[in-house]
């Protein structure tokens, strides 16, 4: 919807500087991205984010630690390995998972000692993981790798893990290795075997600073071997045992938690496994590629847009935060790591540039701008419409816009226009919303593009259905349109004659005087439209929810005069209705939907119709008569039939005799269904007067089911009511697959909806529930 006006050679000017901005910024944010230069900033911001999502261990994995105390209250160091036999020992005994060892035992001690530690090893009834790691050796002829292996007695009953680490160009430990390669054996990584996860030789996985060493379990080796640590807190953990006293060693620096002992890194990376934490990352210099691009579109749709425009350090502002939202998302998840250095000096830099080479100029008012709201005005129409002669024009006319607007704090009028032409913008299309008045706008549809109004203003109704938030306070607002080729004056007048009628749109530009007249010639031509065909049937499809399959549909009618041009249900039933003629549509339209299927089951297609049965028909023994006839021709022992859906736009007068003719029309075969419920006369009243199976859920609960709370109660509580009343519900006014999905979850039985597929002819629809394609094709 873009806003008509011009732009002064000033806000020209300043264009082309954001311009010549952005592309130096673009350009330097990728070198010094590409370069690597900007990998601190990252590590600083990537340490930042970690902080945010720090994850306690699982508790599944424990270290056995050499520290400081046991060291003093043991023997002189090295220990004797008949001490890690009895730790061996009572880990077995207290009922630990898997037992692994971050300790060198690459060469031989004293033998007895030596010959008790494999026993324990042999003796427990599970593998123990020892370790190997790949040593560059200095010789004669130059350097050699070699692999440091278990002396062969302690090989047996054991898994061979490789402890090495490499740190990367800070010197930190980042990443590890799923696994080690040395002289063409393979060896994998101790994290890798205490998390019992695969991975390929070679590749290293980044640890997640994120998991709080802290808290892994530890227990004291001196602790564990003098029988002084309980049961629960060996039961079911893998053990690594690890020196963590600071005189042995063995420490590393790490991005978050400073220097660690080597034990912890290994608990810490197996965690990472073990929870699913590691995470693949986008290239820098990638996300730098997608952002700016993404800036520029946002910063041309700004510049384009018809409501008003931001100023591009907001749009700038605006993207930054989004990504960093999505980054910090992403990371709570557990998902892709999003690096955002290089976009962030991208967009601070684009910033700086174009504030200190352009000064932001105020848009100024132009003849057909409306200065108030900075909406294209009435001239800046009519201006257009000598360009398009032939454009169909429409009216919105906001009821009661008058009281809102004295409601309304003066300098937040704009604001009001703004989400107005907002929602009316989901009508629109990409065609200019122009504001004619208060609480009057306007646009227009090239003839090209037009479609017959009931298409056009399908979804009309939901546009306003959530109310407008000023300042906190909620306004809600109905709209009624005008429909015309004549004139603004006239779509201006058929939106005020769709007022006082209560009609969602109207295209009747004629005087109200002259409303009996119309009335007249519907009921004038009522007979030969059943006859002639200008009154058609059509079909809307029905998606059965659970199996996510198309069986059912809704006869829905159409009426096109040579005279009136297309003229909506909404008009012409309850005129129908009010001068008792509505048995003759219903009539032609059960027989039409009788026929079609007929057709269908001779083909071998036994689908479901639904038709529409004015409440007031039930006291009509004459009509019940027939469609009790035509009802029974159909074979009752196949699958599908007839759905009689109860309208009722008054309170029924006799309660009694329409259950007695709900009750026939069920012994004819016919389903039937409380159409319209929760709105009118469709109440809890129709739930003890009517046996019928189905309810109806009105679409006016179903447009606004994502955004407002209370009709997401009233379904849910409709739906729980149903289903112990073993009733099937069937939701109408369907529009996107976020509301389909929400009456999924609900346990919703069917959806219709234009979502689901627009009403159709019978040809069509039984080719769609045929074929069963996807949903998405069928919308």
């Amino acid at each position: 919807m873009p806003v008509l006006g011009t732009q002064s050679k000033h806000q020209k000017a300043g264009t082309r500087i954001s311009g010549i901005a952005f592309a130096i910024a673009a350009v330097i944010s990728m070198i010094i991205t590409v370069s690597g230069f900007a990998s601190g900033v990252e590590n600083a911001i990537r340490d930042s984010r970690d902080q945010l999502r720090m994850t306690p261990a699982s508790g599944q994995i424990a270290i056995v630690e050499i520290d400081g105390r046991s060291l003093l209250e043991l023997e002189k160091w090295p220990w004797p390995r008949r001490h890690y036999a009895d730790a061996i020992k009572e880990l077995d005994r207290l009922g630990a998972e898997q037992i692994a060892f971050d300790v060198d035992f690459s060469s031989s001690s004293n033998p007895q000692d030596d010959r008790l530690l494999a026993q324990a090893i042999n003796n427990i009834g599970q593998p123990v993981i020892l370790p190997t790691f790949r040593q560059l050796n200095q010789t004669a002829d130059g350097e050699m790798v070699s692999e440091a292996l278990p002396i062969p007695e302690l090989q047996e009953n054991t898994f061979l893990a490789s402890v090495n680490v490499f740190p990367s160009a800070d010197g930190k430990i980042t990443f590890y290795p799923n696994g080690v390669t040395t002289n063409g054996t393979a060896r994998p990584s101790l994290p890798n075997m205490l998390a019992k996860q695969g991975g390929e030789v070679g590749v290293s996985f980044r640890v997640d600073q994120a998991i709080d060493v802290s808290t892994i379990p530890r227990i004291s080796f001196v602790d564990l071997i003098e029988r002084r640590v309980a049961r629960r807190n060996v039961a079911g953990k893998r053990f690594v045992f690890g020196a963590t006293a600071i005189e042995l060693g063995d420490r590393y620096p790490t991005a978050l938690f400073g220097v660690q002992p080597g034990v912890v890194i290994q608990a810490q990376a197996a965690e990472t496994l073990l929870q699913d934490r590691v995470r693949g990352e986008v290239p820098s210099a990638l996300m730098l590629l997608v952002l700016i691009p993404i800036l520029a579109i946002a910063l041309y749709a700004n510049k384009k847009s018809s409501r008003f425009q931001f100023k591009p350090i907001g749009i700038t502002l605006a993207v930054g935060l989004s990504l960093t939202a999505v980054a910090m998302a992403f990371d709570q998840a557990s998902w892709i790591y999003l690096p955002i250095a290089g976009p962030i000096l991208f967009l601070s830099g684009f910033v700086g540039l174009e504030r200190s080479l352009n000064a932001a100029a105020d848009l100024k008012a132009e003849r057909m701008t409306d200065i108030a709201s900075g909406l294209a005005n009435r001239a800046a129409m009519d201006k257009a419409l000598k360009r398009k002669s032939d454009a169909v024009i429409v009216v919105a006319r906001m009821a009661d816009f008058i009281d809102v607007m004295s409601v309304v704090e003066k300098d937040r009028l704009a604001a009001l226009d703004g989400q107005i032409v907002n929602r009316l913008g989901l009508l629109a299309g990409h065609n200019t919303v122009y504001r004619l008045d208060s609480g009057l706008f306007g646009w227009l549809i090239e003839a090209q593009e037009s479609t017959d109004p009931e298409s056009l203003f399908a979804g009309a109704r939901a546009l306003f259905t959530a109310p407008i938030e000023i300042d906190n306070e909620r306004f809600r607002i109905n709209a009624n349109f005008g429909h015309t080729q004549s004139s603004i004056d006239g779509a201006i007048f058929a939106s005020a004659d769709a007022r006082k009628r209560g009609l969602v749109w109207s295209s009747n530009t004629e005087d109200v005087h002259e409303k009996a007249q119309f009335r007249q010639r519907i009921l004038g031509e009522l007979a030969d439209a059943l006859h002639d065909g200008a009154i058609s049937v059509v079909y809307q499809p029905k998606l059965r929810i659970k199996s996510n399959t198309i069986d059912s549909a809704e006869c829905l009618v159409r009426w096109f005069s040579t005279k009136l041009g297309h003229i909506s249900p909404a008009e012409f039933i309850p005129i129908l209705e009010a001068r008792g003629r509505i048995d003759e549509l219903t009539r032609f339209v059960l027989m039409q939907a009788i026929g079609d299927l007929e057709t269908s089951r001779e083909a071998g297609f036994y689908p479901s119709v639904a038709v529409n049965i004015s409440a007031q028909l039930l006291s009509d023994d004459s009509f019940l008569d027939f469609a009790t006839t035509v009802i029974e021709t159909l074979d009752q022992t196949s699958e599908g039939g007839i759905t009689l859906e109860i309208t009722e736009s008054a309170p029924l007068v006799d309660s009694i005799k329409a259950r007695q003719a709900v009750e026939r029309l069920q012994a004819a075969g016919a389903r039937i269904s409380i159409d319209d419920y929760g709105t009118g006369q469709a109440t809890l009243n129709y739930l003890q007067d009517f046996p019928a199976q189905e309810l109806k859920l009105d679409q006016s609960f179903i447009r606004s089911l994502i955004v407002d709370r209370k009709d997401r109660i009233m379904v849910q509580s409709t739906l729980e009511l149903a289903k112990a009343l073993q009733y099937d519900v069937v939701a109408e006014g369907v529009e996107d697959e976020a509301t389909l999905n929400a009456l999924r979850e609900m346990g919703c039985d069917y959806a219709q909806g234009w979502h689901i597929g627009k009403p159709m002819l019978w040809d069509e629809f039984t080719k769609l529930a045929s074929g069963q394609r996807n949903i998405t094709d069928a919308a």
